[in-house]
């Protein structure tokens, strides 16, 4: 735990504002607090998303989660999601920005240089067998995405321009949605 992260925690991280994964490169730093399993210098909260997240209910104001749900299982990403809504205050907002497997799909089909497409279906290679963090394992076209945080009980569910700053927007879509 960081010393941002100890001071959210004494006030039961009210209004705190979420970074999920950001690990090496945060999502705008001292904005909001850097979650990650690896405790690299910039996470301020070390826990592994995949368990019950050590965070009470309806307590935080906005959670952003890029590049981040492509890496693990679908039954793991419906648990993650599950998570963002019992954590987030009614009225807080999630952002997730993640890979359109749709649309890297068409790119293929229209002559995409294939290493390219691969990087985004599968992620960038490791030697090591035991990183398997940078794989991807689990993809939600644009269409699935909405209609699970719909049924998870988000409302404004919508796509939204991505202007994260974050990877290829052209291959990656952001949705952003509202618990009520």
């Amino acid at each position: 735990c960081s010393a941002r992260a100890e001071e959210w925690q004494t006030k039961g991280f009210k209004d705190a504002k979420l970074d999920i994964c950001g690990g090496r490169n945060p999502y705008k730093p001292g904005e909001y607090l850097n979650v990650d399993v690896v405790a690299f210098p910039q996470v301020d909260l070390v826990f592994d998303i995949r368990e019950k997240f050590p965070i009470e209910d309806g307590v935080i104001a906005e959670v952003f989660s890029a590049a981040t749900l492509e890496h693990f299982r679908k039954h793991h990403n419906e648990h993650i999601l599950r998570e963002f809504f019992r954590i987030l205050q009614p009225e807080g907002v999630l952002q997730v920005c993640t890979p359109d497997i749709e649309v890297i799909a068409k790119a293929l089909l229209e002559g995409e240089d294939l290493d390219f497409v691969n990087q985004h279906f599968f992620g960038k290679f490791k030697t090591e067998d035991t990183d398997d963090y940078d794989v991807h394992k689990w993809m939600y076209p644009v269409s699935a995405m909405i209609k699970t945080l719909e049924e998870i009980g988000f409302r404004d569910v919508e796509q939204v321009e991505n202007d994260t700053g974050l990877h290829d927007p052209r291959l990656n879509y952001l949705v952003r949605a509202r618990k009520p």
